[in-house]
């Protein structure tokens, strides 16, 4: 990363957070499409440039808390009861972070009531203002969904809104959302084959470079959110990411590549946000349907972080853990020759840390069984012998990296996983 040229915060944001718009309807785009309301009414009520640049941050993300698919078609519903419980985890997840702590005190409000009883005991004007406009636009997208007759649709919606005024919204974002309503553009801007772009013309302006230390809290940040999908994940990202980086280190990676293969051990996994937690979690084998559904989360994985400029590294070792040297694996069927050490690395971290975790329908692996299957899959061809052997070679290490990610889950993070 420090090689190549800078990264952008919103840019990277904006990416990443197409992975969390997946749902059993389909890519909803709706981080994208609250992210763009809530700037357009923010523009409109004519907020501070640093509250906007607060905003941006949040709403692209406000949903951090919610992995599943199951939470997620729950708050589909317009007036759902105690939707604060994403809210919450979101918070917790995002607090911990140097570039993103702002937004963690408005992700826990923003679905605070104007007229109060919230948990957070807030009421009115005391809630913080970035909150109050991400939660009208992101009613307003839920009453939208994906229709194709939005100008159509419009009256109803705008009435919907108009009416929880000063119960649920606040009475002057409502009225600033009303004059911008009025305006077509602002309906057709949601359409998910324009929304990106319209999107960008914000971020020309908002110009805030990551570090890798802040890369690899962001990274962290979605793989607790890809881990929270289902219990039997729930260090998964993490594991992949700490053995990965530990392998490249031993393997003489410089140091910049070793950071850059915990950005993509922790991210190698994002596109499983679009498989439903049924097929994830179930107890027997797979049949060749639902095994094709999870064939597609390394085809995300790889088109969500292409996305993203200064990537093509990172993107490879992380979109290609399930290739095979012998031509045999998915999704691009790669062989020895389109694979290199990072990506290597990684299949063989991934393969150990999935074998090692327990699953719907065995209990983790011992040592010595784990080993006798990399080493079958070394002399079928698939996998990559030196980066078996330098696991081999220090197994006592990589089992403390296992044992202590255990143990660390443990103390903190028992409180964040996945409420269903």
């Amino acid at each position: 990363m420090s090689h190549q040229k800078p990264m952008h915060l919103y840019k990277l944001l904006n990416s990443l957070s197409l992975a969390m718009d997946f749902s059993k309807s389909g890519l909803m785009n709706h981080h994208q499409r609250v992210c763009l309301l809530s700037l357009k009414i923010a523009e409109t009520m004519g907020i501070p440039e640093e509250s906007k640049q607060r905003l941006f941050c949040s709403a692209i993300i406000h949903d951090a808390g919610t992995s599943t698919w199951q939470e997620k078609a729950r708050l589909e519903i317009f007036e759902i009861d105690n939707p604060w419980e994403h809210c919450q985890r979101g918070f917790h997840l995002i607090k911990r972070m140097n570039s993103l702590a702002p937004a963690a005190r408005i992700i826990l409000s923003h679905h605070d009531r104007w007229e109060g009883n919230n948990p957070s005991g807030l009421v009115g004007s005391d809630i913080p203002l970035e909150s109050r406009i991400i939660h009208l636009a992101d009613r307003v997208d839920i009453l939208a969904g994906n229709t194709t007759t939005i100008l159509n649709d419009r009256h109803h919606i705008m009435e919907q809104i108009q009416k929880n005024s000063k119960t649920i919204f606040d009475p002057d974002i409502v009225e600033a959302f009303t004059d911008l309503g009025a305006k077509e553009s602002l309906w057709l801007d949601l359409n998910p084959k324009f929304v990106g772009h319209n999107l960008e013309t914000y971020m020309v302006g908002y110009q805030i470079h990551v570090s890798h230390l802040e890369l690899q809290q962001i990274s962290d940040l979605f793989a607790r959110i890809i881990d929270g999908k289902s219990p039997f994940t729930y260090r998964h990202s993490r594991l992949v990411a700490e053995i990965a980086t530990f392998l490249a280190e031993q393997m003489g990676f410089k140091k910049s590549a070793c950071q850059d293969i915990k950005v993509a051990g922790l991210l190698h996994d994002l596109g499983k946000l679009t498989i439903p937690e049924e097929i994830l979690e179930k107890p027997g084998k797979l049949n060749q349907y639902e095994f094709n559904i999870i064939k597609q989360h390394t085809y995300y994985t790889y088109r969500i972080l292409n996305l993203i400029d200064g990537f093509n590294l990172i993107n490879k070792w992380a979109s290609f853990h399930h290739e095979k040297l012998n031509g045999t694996g998915y999704p691009f069927r790669l062989n020895e020759d389109n694979l290199c050490d990072g990506s290597r690395l990684m299949a063989v971290s991934d393969i150990y840390s999935a074998l090692v975790e327990n699953r719907p329908y065995r209990r983790g692996l011992g040592r010595q069984e784990i080993l006798k299957i990399l080493s079958k899959q070394v002399k079928e061809g698939a996998i990559d012998q030196t980066a078996v052997n330098v696991l081999e070679d220090h197994i006592d290490q990589v089992e403390k990296i296992a044992d202590h990610l255990e143990n660390l889950w443990l103390k903190t993070d028992t409180a964040s996983l996945s409420v269903k």
